[in-house]
């Protein structure tokens, strides 16, 4: 069965322990924590302190998605906190497309220095959490083919990261069989999640392409009913 990742991006901060409380209460099976650093996308979030009070208040599986430009220095902080999975992205060996107001999204076309790519992944592994790798919606699914089978997991962006909200990009509907595909054939064994623009309207398709987790942010704290959401996502 899939598997709901609640993003606490969305999350109302004000009540942020409550809120963490209801992502396990409601039946989310992880926390999604966004971590940016205003450079590789164009806001900033929260950092490891915000990953150790949701750890400390849920015993759920939590992963630091880093959209950031040196992953290199935040490996040690995240995994002292107990996440479970730390997720990098293949552009930091990408180049800058600016999309207009302030806003852009890195893209990676080929990889200039692979082994730093192999080195991120090996750092996180010996820092005692599983590794995770991240295409934005511009890159290509066969640059990160080279990688899979050091990960445990491939997030597959579906917005442009940066901002939570964002509305659901289609041609990852393209990218989620070719990977799928490429674990089959390859017989490997990482986890498909798929994070920006998820929701009741397009889950059961992103399920039927080959999805094993789904990242809720808005439209599950946004939810009158965050169980029944849970609920509906899974069947």
């Amino acid at each position: 069965m899939v598997k709901i990742a609640s993003s606490l991006l969305a999350a109302d901060f004000a009540h942020l322990g409550d809120e963490i409380r209801t992502v396990q209460s409601a039946g989310a099976d992880m926390v999604h924590l966004d971590i940016m650093d205003g450079h590789f996308v164009p806001n900033i979030s929260f950092g490891p302190a915000v990953a150790a009070l949701s750890k400390l208040i849920s015993p759920l599986p939590h992963d630091a998605h880093l959209m950031v430009t040196e992953p290199e220095n935040y490996i040690e902080s995240f995994a002292k906190t107990g996440v479970e999975y730390i997720i990098f992205h293949i552009e930091i060996e990408g180049i800058k497309k600016d999309l207009g107001a302030g806003k852009w999204v890195y893209v990676a076309d080929n990889i200039r220095h692979p082994q730093r790519i192999k080195n991120v992944i090996e750092r996180i592994k010996k820092a005692g959490c599983k590794a995770g790798l991240t295409l934005n919606p511009p890159t290509k699914m066969e640059v990160a083919y080279p990688y899979l089978k050091e990960v445990d997991l491939l997030l597959l962006m579906s917005v442009n990261p940066g901002f939570a909200g964002q509305k659901f990009i289609p041609e990852v509907y393209e990218k989620i069989p070719a990977a799928a595909h490429h674990r089959q054939e390859n017989k490997l064994n990482f986890e498909i999640m798929i994070d920006g623009g998820v929701g009741l309207d397009n889950a059961r398709e992103l399920i039927k392409s080959g999805a094993d987790i789904l990242v809720a942010g808005s439209s599950f704290f946004g939810s009158s009913d965050r169980t029944s959401f849970i609920h509906q996502m899974k069947s």
